[in-house]
């Protein structure tokens, strides 16, 4: 089985999203597919927690 490669390293993505306070529709995609992708490490699983409790804190408004 091959492995996915990411076009954008999750820490510049998780980081955008932070600088920019806002979670686009784009970045969810992104997300949701390196959830998806089974090789996902603990270090890039923890990043996405992140964005998602930034999420249900208010820290970071979702785009639609």
């Amino acid at each position: 089985m091959q492995t996915q490669t990411f076009r954008f390293p999750i820490e510049q993505i998780v980081s955008h999203i932070f600088d920019t306070g806002e979670l686009s529709r784009a970045d969810r995609h992104q997300l949701q597919s390196m959830l998806q992708n089974n090789s996902i490490n603990e270090t890039e699983l923890s990043l996405i927690e992140r964005v998602m409790e930034g999420v249900v804190q208010g820290i970071l408004d979702v785009l639609y």
